[in-house]
């Protein structure tokens, strides 16, 4: 019978979920399968042996049986643990961050194989030591493109006139930059740098290579998560929680200095 039927993936923790006295209800992001939820059972015992790898930012290889309302995951191995991003304050920030968007960008079962590679290839940077800030900016930019929601900041998204070399006017609502001749909505227009626009040019088409290159200023890097939070925001039309976890950490009085700037 098809619920005897099981199987093997590679995928990324992106949420868990409490259930019962010992379980948890995980949910995967896989290259092949997409995201799917399964129930992880004993998980929350210390000596079981599903607690390391059902745990948030673990890159591992699953084997689940299908279920009748929830697959279950019977075996798993750890590829990549992330030690550094969960040693860290301000990487677990930005990386359950990264996790985050990536759920509410993804419909369940849908395979997208370029999300998968972004989202693994990004927490690898981070990993590595390249500043959370950079690699969260580069995936929000990298992944809502791949979502059909590319921030257009080289043309007027009413007129088509093309933004030039000078600073421009970023609606959210409308999802582009935004001539003067066009107009803007009620308080709508965020103000970029001519310097920003060129920097967002560069992170949606820089790989893991060039980004561990790159070297910008918190001014620049700000601007850049001013406007993606709203621009993400009226996509999504909600906030993430976790954007709430990184503006605590911003706080000049809260927060990790050794990991708050690049530049």
């Amino acid at each position: 019978m098809d619920r005897y039927r099981t199987y093997r993936t590679d995928g990324i923790v992106l949420k868990r979920t409490a259930i019962g006295e010992a379980d948890r209800v995980v949910t995967l992001f896989t290259k092949e399968k997409g995201m799917l939820s399964a129930i992880a059972k004993g998980s929350r015992k210390p000596t079981s042996k599903l607690a390391a790898s059902t745990e948030l930012l673990t890159y591992g290889r699953y084997f689940l049986a299908v279920g009748r309302n929830l697959d279950i995951i019977t075996q798993s191995d750890i590829k990549q643990a992330f030690v550094s991003i969960k040693s860290d304050t301000s990487r677990i920030a930005h990386g359950t961050y990264l996790l985050e968007l990536t759920s509410a960008l993804l419909e369940e079962r849908q395979p997208n194989p370029d999300m998968f590679d972004l989202l693994l290839s990004a927490l690898y940077i981070m990993e590595s030591g390249t500043s959370p800030e950079l690699v969260a900016r580069y995936f929000e930019l990298q992944a809502v493109d791949l979502a059909g929601y590319r921030p257009e900041i080289e043309r007027c998204v009413r007129c088509g006139e093309n933004a030039g070399s000078l600073d421009i006017i970023f609606s959210p609502s409308l999802g582009g930059y935004v001539c003067e001749k066009c107009g803007l909505p009620p308080g709508d227009g965020i103000s970029i740098q001519a310097e920003t626009a060129a920097v967002i040019k560069r992170l949606m088409s820089a790989d893991a290579a060039s980004l561990r290159q790159m070297t910008l200023t918190t001014e620049t890097l700000d601007e850049i998560a001013k406007i993606m939070r709203w621009h993400i925001r009226y996509r999504l039309d909600k906030d993430l929680n976790s954007i709430h976890m990184i503006d605590v950490l911003n706080q000049p009085t809260v927060g990790n200095q050794d990991s708050s700037g690049v530049g």
